[in-house]
């Protein structure tokens, strides 16, 4: 879970959990139950996060600017402009070609994880003492 994405991270547990509950229910009737862990993608969230800080403070209600100000808001979006997990988002398609697979597949996969940050930044990540890959998150936010 990175800094800045707190109640996405939550959802996004809750539902691998939840995943992986049904998965072992599902068993006995031979249902499968395969998660899709992608890294950053270059969907609408992520371009609105990397256009110039005029266009991103418009895209904000009026109450959000209120709320949170405009020197945080420009912190932020200085942060997430120069984020290198942001600056390589892979293409969407890359998680609906693996939603096929899974689909299509008689024996799919447990988890798949489309792109290039998933298997390559985030699973290593994960197997490292808390520590370490708070350090490592750090350094790429």
């Amino acid at each position: 879970a990175v800094a800045g994405m707190s109640s996405y991270s939550a959802s996004k547990y809750a539902l691998e959990s939840f995943s992986d509950c049904l998965r072992r229910e599902m068993f006995h009737w031979g249902l499968k139950v395969s998660i899709i862990e992608p890294g950053f993608m270059r969907t609408p969230l992520i371009e609105r996060l990397v256009k110039p800080y005029p266009e991103f403070l418009t895209s904000l209600s009026n109450d959000v600017q209120e709320r949170w100000g405009e020197e945080y808001l420009k912190g932020w979006h200085d942060k997430m402009e120069q984020n290198q997990l942001t600056k390589l988002a892979d293409d969407p398609l890359k998680v609906v070609q693996v939603i096929q697979n899974a689909v299509m597949n008689t024996v799919p996969q447990i988890r798949y994880r489309p792109g290039m940050q998933s298997p390559l930044i985030f699973l290593p990540i994960s197997i490292l003492p808390a520590w370490i890959a708070d350090s490592i998150l750090r350094k790429l936010m």
